[in-house]
């Protein structure tokens, strides 16, 4: 397999087939009694055979993309765009990926379309097939998203309550996602005189959204794609429709409204602190208006913003803020203070939050357009990282608008070895949960396989564009009055 884009097919098909052992299905669904992956499902052995060829194959994509990535770091132009459209073509109809998500989508749809209020109750209010295989997390709980999926959602369900069916098209909301984000970050790239083919390597040809947005249908994608949407369109002087479009992105999870600061930006690139505050006010107004009315017309409301909540009942590793709470509180309750325990995590979410939104209101009055691009990038990841709760995917919100933002090589390579990590290691996340042999094996593998990768690094430094490149659509320059 000396091509890189045959190697990430062959990955990406066996990773394909591996899924219809490793996924959690729903019992009645045609996955649970496929011929020889279904036997496999039924005993610990045959699962575990079938998390060593995930791996594997999550190792091939990974290595066929740094393959692809000192290519373009040499100066070629892989078809970055087609060999990511070839990555992605063989799990569009499997089922979800390391994540049982997308049945929780299907199921707040099914409750949409049997007029129940999914901001009140959660699937557990419904029975058969359509929540066979939501997460038992999740089941009394109310929906944490936008009015855009769930009005999407419960238009489906009127049509069919075949989870399957409802899951894949949810894929296929993570699909204009990526199509979306392939538009974009070329722009932005050329914008920001980043090289856009490397620009679109770090980005859309990257496992990890490729895995975690195609593979395991997260939502996240399209808010992804609506907010590089945004921020593109921004460019060429629509800041109303980049703000209506920005307003989208916050209806399908409330984080994609940060692109909001970039709009800003390109609306008053040389203006003061004054100006810009009136621009990000006038933005933001635009977006929030958009919002509402979404949630109005769709009949869903905005309910949703009672329920943001609810992610955070998972208290992740990969949040500081989750990390530092849970300590202080284990370390109170050794003491003997019980009461001061339970109440630790919650203050220390809290002190998170507030540093997090301080953060991004300095972050606004960030002036140039690249800087515009890093200050949502790094706006997202205090989201991230200062918020209740983070999950694997969430790193991709930050990604685009790092990778354009004029990054050094540092930044590069933990962009880099994070995507490797997160890719490869996505077979850890809850799936496994309680399951310790799959979970120390699968470590093992991961290990095994991620270190030779994590090598290759080195080779690793972004092309810039030179100084006289011209952006792709020059973006409209407005001083004040």
């Amino acid at each position: 397999m000396r091509s890189p884009m045959v190697r990430g097919v062959v990955g990406s098909v066996v990773v394909a087939v591996a899924s219809l052992v490793t996924s959690v299905v729903p019992p009645s669904s045609w996955v649970a009694s496929f011929p020889v992956t279904g036997d496999l499902r039924a005993s610990l052995p045959g699962r575990m055979v079938g998390l060593s060829f995930m791996v594997a194959g999550l190792g091939l994509m990974a290595w066929a993309w740094l393959t692809v990535g000192r290519q373009v770091m040499a100066g070629l132009k892989p078809p970055l765009v087609r060999m990511t459209a070839y990555w992605c073509a063989p799990l569009l109809l499997i089922p979800p990926l390391f994540s049982r998500d997308a049945w929780s989508y299907a199921a707040q749809g099914a409750l949409v379309a049997e007029g129940y209020n999914p901001y009140d109750v959660g699937p557990g209010v419904l029975s058969g097939h359509i929540v066979e295989a939501v997460d038992p997390m999740w089941m009394q709980t109310p929906a944490p998203y936008g009015p855009l999926p769930l009005a999407y959602g419960g238009l489906l369900a009127r049509v069919t309550m075949d989870p399957y069916v409802l899951m894949l098209a949810h894929r296929l909301l993570a699909v204009v996602g990526i199509v979306l984000i392939a538009w974009a970050v070329p722009r932005l790239a050329t914008a920001c005189r980043v090289n856009p083919v490397f620009a679109t390597w770090l980005v859309v040809a990257n496992p990890m959204l490729i895995m975690h947005g195609i593979g395991a249908a997260h939502n996240d994608v399209l808010m992804l794609g609506l907010a590089c949407s945004a921020f593109a369109l921004a460019l060429t002087g629509r800041w109303g429709t980049a703000a209506v479009v920005a307003g989208a992105a916050a209806a399908v999870k409330l984080p994609g409204g940060l692109v909001v600061i970039a709009i800003a930006a390109v609306m008053s690139p040389l203006a003061g602190r004054a100006l810009r505050f009136a621009s990000l006010a006038i933005a933001g107004a635009a977006s929030v208006l958009t919002l509402v009315t979404i949630g109005e017309l769709t009949g869903v409301g905005s309910g949703w913003l009672s329920a943001l909540d609810v992610p955070g009942l998972v208290r992740s590793p990969f949040s500081i803020a989750n990390l530092i709470g849970m300590a202080a509180s284990g370390v109170l309750g050794w003491l003997g203070e019980d009461t001061a325990a339970e109440q630790a995590l919650q203050i220390v979410r809290l002190v998170g939050m507030v540093t997090a939104v301080t953060l991004i209101a300095v972050l606004s009055l960030r002036s140039s357009i690249h800087h515009a691009a890093r200050a949502v990038g790094i706006a997202l990841l205090a989201v991230v990282l200062l918020g209740p709760s983070a999950h694997d995917w969430y790193f991709l919100w930050c990604l685009p608008f790092l990778a354009v933002a004029r990054p050094g090589r540092r930044l590069v390579v933990t962009i880099t070895a994070v995507s490797l990590i997160f890719t490869i290691a996505a077979p850890l996340n809850s799936s496994l949960r309680g399951a310790t042999i799959p979970i120390l094996t699968t470590t093992a593998l991961v290990i095994a396989i991620i270190s030779p990768l994590l090598n290759h690094l080195r080779t690793l430094h972004p092309v810039r564009k030179p100084k006289t490149t011209v952006p792709v659509e020059e973006p409209v320059r407005v001083t004040a009055a």
